[in-house]
């Protein structure tokens, strides 16, 4: 073992054959933005700190440059602690703070409230495993996504017709970094402009991004394509035009990343299309040539998004009359339907059957109850107390039908006392709706609606306070403390 470790050590790149002759040329692109290791990743955070963090507020959402902190990969990788970067910035605030300084003040608080986002994008997944396949919100099981290959690979290539998509989709196929703006932007051209799955484009994050971190994707697309309650309204449609005046008024990110466009005055440079010929011809741009004209117009994007949303809303409402009339089927959802595209796929860890869910964060599960009230096991009690034994598995059955199949794994025993969950919709964290809410976001909120598990812990209550069940309670709780041995397996990719 040594020898070969000894051997591995004293060997180059090129001898451990670890890349082909194919991936050099990205590689050598990476490597001249990024140095991977601890040291490195160091000397960038105590860069940023120094340097960058006072104006991290102002300079946070400009597009070109390097305006952020450039951190995300070393913290995917784990060569940087986040705990270790909250500390630092921490400091930098107190000692801002002695100095009087409010823009300080203001660049970590928008600092800090990314790192937060990162760790709430752990929670949702934790919480709602079904999120890296299947929209949050039930009702968008209905929505008419567009499975366009041709479409698709134009998004991937940059060849869209809109220059600040088309220069973020290249930035990321050359560095596998992208900036958060531009990630939304192009994430949002995707979902909204040509209506491709969210899912599609999530798993070529997940391929090309250099700090492709599956949680933060996940969050990222979901906010981005209206499946969170907390996220973008659904009818929300971005122009590729008004952001580019917005994040890169001069067009000098633009200009970077398509050289054909790199002689286009700033006032046209965002929308080619509509200059006139002679400013096209003296920026030597030819449209549908050198540079494709717009894969589609603004205005038909608006209506193909609203005729997408009217009939998600129609066939929602056909599916819930259905089963008020008791005639419905269970829907599956749309993206189901949609076959994977020859494009890497992520790699997530099967989830454990209900079977071995009953082990998650050491909580026992509705399974143990069903089988700790047993006939033989209470077999003491009187007739009275053997029916209400009756009621409680007839509950625990009904319930164990009607639980979505997804709460069966990672947090299934537990978040299963704390919601239910239709096969309409999906009822998001209370913290995520306020009041004053409503219909903020364009979707219908979720029908709120009595878990079951109340019922059957009334009737574990009475039956807890009849005489001689002091020894049953002694065995569910030794049943469920020898269950308890195994955590809950971890979603990250292998």
């Amino acid at each position: 073992m040594s020898i070969g470790l000894k051997a591995v050590q004293g060997s180059s790149i090129e001898e451990l054959v670890l890349e082909n002759e194919t991936e050099k040329s990205s590689n050598a692109l990476l490597s001249r933005g990024w140095s991977p290791g601890w040291s490195n990743a160091d000397k960038l955070l105590n860069e940023f700190l120094e340097n960058h963090l006072i104006d991290y507020s102002k300079n946070g959402m400009k597009v070109e440059g390097s305006t952020t902190s450039l951190l995300s990969p070393y913290l995917h990788f784990g060569e940087l602690s986040v705990r270790n970067v909250y500390q630092c910035v921490r400091m930098k605030l107190i000692q801002w703070s002695r100095e009087e300084n409010p823009d300080a003040a203001e660049s970590v608080k928008f600092f800090l409230k990314s790192l937060g986002l990162r760790e709430y994008s752990r929670y949702l997944c934790f919480n709602f495993p079904f999120t890296h396949e299947r929209s949050l919100l039930g009702n968008l099981r209905h929505y008419p996504w567009r499975a366009d290959e041709v479409q698709f690979k134009a998004w991937r290539q940059g060849r869209t017709g809109y220059p600040l998509v088309d220069a973020g989709m290249r930035e990321l196929w050359a560095t596998g970094w992208i900036h958060n703006r531009t990630r939304v932007i192009v994430s949002s051209f995707c979902v909204k402009f040509l209506l491709l799955p969210w899912t599609w484009g999530m798993k070529y994050f997940w391929d090309t991004l250099l700090d492709a971190d599956l949680e933060s994707d996940i969050l990222g697309w979901q906010y981005i394509s209206g499946s969170l309650p907390d996220g973008h309204q659904l009818d929300r449609l971005d122009s590729p035009e008004v952001q580019g005046w917005k994040f890169d008024p001069d067009g000098e990110y633009v200009r970077q990343w398509l050289p054909e466009l790199a002689r286009m005055p700033s006032e046209w440079i965002h929308h080619p299309w509509a200059a006139p010929i002679s400013v096209l011809r003296a920026a030597g741009v030819e449209l549908g040539l050198n540079y494709p004209k717009p894969i589609v117009e603004i205005t038909t994007a608006r209506e193909h998004l609203d005729d997408a949303i009217a009939m998600m809303w129609e066939l929602v409402r056909a599916t819930k009359a259905e089963r008020r009339d008791g005639i419905g089927e269970v829907v599956a959802d749309n993206l189901a339907g949609i076959k994977d595209l020859d494009i890497p796929q992520m790699v997530v860890k099967k989830e454990v059957t209900c079977t071995s869910s009953s082990n998650d964060q050491r909580v026992p599960s509705i399974q143990n109850l069903k089988t700790s009230f047993e006939p033989n096991r209470l077999k003491d009690l009187d007739h009275g107390k053997h029916n209400q034994t009756g009621i409680i598995n007839s509950i625990v059955k009904s319930e164990k039908s009607k639980t979505d199949e997804d709460l069966c794994s990672t947090a299934g025993s537990s978040s299963a006392r704390k919601r239910s969950i239709s096969d309409s919709q999906c009822a998001a964290p209370t913290s995520c709706f306020s009041s004053s809410e409503g219909l903020h976001h364009g979707l219908e909120p979720p029908n709120p609606h009595t878990p079951i598990e109340s019922m059957s812990t009334c009737l574990w209550q009475q039956i807890c306070n009849s005489d001689g069940v002091g020894t049953e309670k002694e065995k569910v709780e030794g049943d469920a403390q020898s269950t308890a041995d195994g955590l809950r397996p971890g979603k990250r990719p292998a």
